[in-house]
């Protein structure tokens, strides 16, 4: 069973499963590859942008290993498998867009005497991004 952690406004599942225990997050860190262009006569150069790199997301959450969500992460980063994914955010809007998990590390720490399991995974986006 994923938690919403109290608060959290957005949602994301991954593989159709939604990853439970975010608690900070940002997506599109990308930016697109430039083109140069100059004619021969140009007084200077110009850059035109190529097709767009939605780049990765961050999602900083708590690590459960019962998650579904974070089960399918840890899965698409062990076989390599693109999934499709859906970020909903607090207005009721919808991005999909297809991605795999680069790493979904565990770091581990305790608080007031309980042990703490977080992590910072990272996925990649590829493709394009529709929004609904």
């Amino acid at each position: 069973m994923s938690d919403i952690i109290d608060g959290q406004s957005a949602t994301l599942t991954f593989g159709g499963e939604l990853v439970g225990n975010v608690y900070q997050y940002q997506f599109f860190n990308g930016s697109p590859s430039v083109i140069r262009h100059q004619s021969l006569s140009a007084p200077a150069r110009e850059y035109l942008p190529a097709q767009p790199d939605y780049g990765t997301a961050t999602l900083q959450l708590y690590r459960n290993h019962a998650d579904p969500g974070q089960q399918r992460m840890a899965q698409s980063q062990a076989t390599r498998k693109v999934e499709p994914c859906v970020l909903t955010l607090e207005d009721g809007v919808t991005l999909s867009f297809d991605a795999f998990c680069e790493a979904i590390p565990l770091i581990g720490g305790k608080q007031t005497g309980q042990t703490i399991n977080r992590s910072t995974a990272r996925i990649r986006i590829t493709g394009i991004i529709t929004t609904a």
